[in-house]
């Protein structure tokens, strides 16, 4: 399923399908964070639940930036 993650006009990380449905918000993790930690407590990496290949990179977000993506639960 090809998603879209982009940043809104509010600052929100979110994520869509192809039909503009809205699949989840996204946070980035941040230094203090581990990867470790955050699914330890239910949060899901982008790129975990999601084949790159099926990941459009819109609006506020960099490419590069798509790994530190998590998904809210």
């Amino acid at each position: 399923m090809q998603v879209t993650v982009f940043m809104n006009e509010v600052g929100m990380v979110l994520l869509e399908n192809a039909q503009g449905t809205l699949l989840s918000e996204c946070f980035f993790r941040t230094d203090d964070e581990t990867e470790d930690e955050l699914q330890h407590m239910g949060y899901q990496r982008l790129i975990s639940a999601y084949p790159v290949a099926q990941i459009t990179v819109g609006k506020g977000i960099d490419p590069e930036d798509i790994g530190e993506l998590f998904l809210e639960s």
